[in-house]
């Protein structure tokens, strides 16, 4: 009992430390899915977190009543990973009455059935990812989500790697073709800024330089936050079963 209510007393927040950036993204993708529930008639949504870990909103989103389900391998991640340890993970769902179903493996094996997801979530994830693995995003993005279904993403954006530094990578991950990332996934831009997002023709380094104090920069580590909504474009959906 003392175990739970101290869960509830940190509230869902308190077990993966972040940078500063989230205090813009973890709104900013909750209203995303609020909308999408709303403009559902308010339904309860079924939501796949990619790489949720021991974030915070996926507690939340459990909380109000959709249906999470969490994929993360932790630290089995080819590229980046943090430890998602599942006796936490079930105790917090437990304390906070939230349940989430976490998946401790990479999309491709979570063997989720096609369109069977009403919003694909990721935050802060996909820059991360080893290359196999963010093929294997987008092999099967397009293929989870329903139709009329969403995927809700945000995407660092560094500044100390391509196309702002030399080097390719840092410890954390590396910087995203955006652009190319949703058409391999068979998705298209339904909301975002194509001039904030890498890969776009529209998208200038120089530009987001020199505009560097109009954003949210992490204190933790300098980065920026890509936010983005996508749709599965209509060829792929054509193609799928």
């Amino acid at each position: 009992m003392t175990h739970a209510l101290g869960i509830r007393y940190l509230g869902p927040f308190a077990y993966q430390p972040n940078n500063s950036t989230r205090q813009f993204e973890y709104p900013w993708a909750y209203a995303k899915v609020a909308e999408h529930s709303m403009a559902n008639e308010g339904r309860r949504l079924r939501v796949v977190d990619v790489g949720g870990s021991l974030g915070g909103l996926q507690w939340v989103l459990a909380r109000e009543g959709h249906q999470v389900v969490t994929v993360d391998p932790g630290l089995e991640a080819r590229g980046v990973g943090w430890a998602v340890n599942a006796g936490t993970h079930q105790a917090v769902s437990r304390a906070l009455r939230a349940p989430v179903q976490l998946i401790p493996t990479t999309l491709a094996g979570a063997d989720l059935a096609a369109a069977s997801a009403d919003v694909l979530l990721s935050v802060s994830t996909l820059e991360h990812l080893a290359p196999a693995d963010l093929a294997e995003f987008s092999s099967h993005a397009a293929r989870l989500l329903r139709p009329g279904g969403i995927a809700v993403l945000t995407i660092d954006l560094f500044l100390d790697v391509r196309p702002f530094a030399p080097a390719d990578h840092n410890m954390y991950g590396t910087n995203v073709d955006v652009c190319a990332l949703l058409a391999n996934a068979g998705l298209t831009l339904h909301e975002g800024r194509r001039s904030e997002l890498l890969g776009f023709p529209e998208f200038s380094a120089p530009n987001v330089l020199a505009h560097l104090s109009e954003y949210m920069v992490g204190v933790n580590y300098p980065a920026l936050a890509q936010c983005l909504v996508a749709r599965v474009s209509s060829r792929s959906a054509g193609d799928r079963p």
